[in-house]
């Protein structure tokens, strides 16, 4: 009977054993995967803006003055901002809509390149660090990130406490 206890020690030692390796490795597993598999916002951000880009709702203000659409935008919680990107980049103001990025309320801005007389796409919503991640920032010297997505380019950044991303034709 003694050697019956001994053996049925061993057994459940070895199950013991077994179990904690199994949730050892699921645990490694998971963590890995995590870290391998981090989200890129800034993609999703992306993919997002470019939809709307090719989806191209009508503008529900037409205007070419910054104060005009501040004046549109009350019902955000953000004052719009004159990006020192996108002035570099010779884009007249022509009109604006209502619009949101990943969930947050934001303003889509109309722009024209003057020499082309393409249309991009300038969006505006306040930079939230837990929803929009680690995003460049042009006021630390980094340059935006750009996404192609569908044969549209997604510029994303931040720039005066505002997350922005700017989606034109490639």
């Amino acid at each position: 009977m003694d050697s019956h206890r001994v053996r049925s020690s061993k057994k459940s030692f070895y199950s013991l054993d077994k179990v904690a390796a199994v949730l050892v490795l699921a645990i490694v597993s998971g963590l890995f995967w995590t870290f391998n598999n981090k989200v890129d916002v800034a993609e999703l951000i992306a993919e997002e803006v470019a939809y709307n880009h090719l989806k191209m709702k009508p503008m529900e203000v037409s205007s070419g003055s910054l104060s005009d659409m501040r004046n549109y935008f009350s019902k955000l919680d953000f004052s719009l901002s004159r990006s020192q990107y996108v002035a570099e980049s010779g884009l007249s103001l022509i009109g604006g809509r209502y619009c949101s990025i990943q969930g947050d309320a934001a303003a889509q801005l109309r722009m024209m390149n003057k020499e082309t007389g393409d249309i991009q796409i300038v969006y505006q919503a306040p930079y939230d660090k837990e929803l929009f991640q680690d995003l460049p920032k042009l006021y630390e010297g980094h340059e935006p990130i750009r996404h192609y997505v569908n044969g549209i380019a997604v510029d994303v950044w931040v720039e005066q406490g505002l997350l922005f991303a700017r989606s034109f034709k490639q």
